[in-house]
């Protein structure tokens, strides 16, 4: 039986711990990987922040960084950054909890293109 959802983007927006959209994203993520989807995630404008080091949520939100340092055990490994957003929230590559590959804004459309689902959170 072939898989309907042959591969899918997460795109995220939102910064982290102003809502569950974090969560909601990295547990879809983690179930359509367990099924097989072949799963990226990509980060844009104030949700690059999640991947932040050193991050300490207050009572009514847990940590993610243990399930992004998680993600290669469900072989997620196209976790996508926009260079530009990165950049202009002070951030450099070394200040996140995983490797991630930049991306330059004007070749976020060729990254979409390549996934078959998008789901944005």
């Amino acid at each position: 039986m072939r898989n309907a959802m042959r591969s899918t983007l997460f795109i995220n927006t939102k910064p982290p711990y102003s809502s569950q959209a974090t969560k909601e994203s990295l547990d879809a993520a983690l179930a359509s990987a367990a099924f097989g989807v072949d799963v990226g995630l990509l980060f844009l404008e104030d949700s690059v922040f999640q991947l932040k080091k050193d991050q300490h949520p207050g009572n009514d939100f847990k940590r993610t960084a243990p399930i992004f340092q998680s993600l290669a055990l469900y072989d997620i490994s196209k976790v996508y950054v926009c260079e530009e957003d990165l950049a202009q929230r002070g951030l450099t590559p070394s200040d996140l909890i995983i490797e991630v590959s930049l991306v330059p804004a004007k070749q976020i459309s060729t990254i979409l293109s390549s996934f078959d689902n998008l789901l944005t959170f």
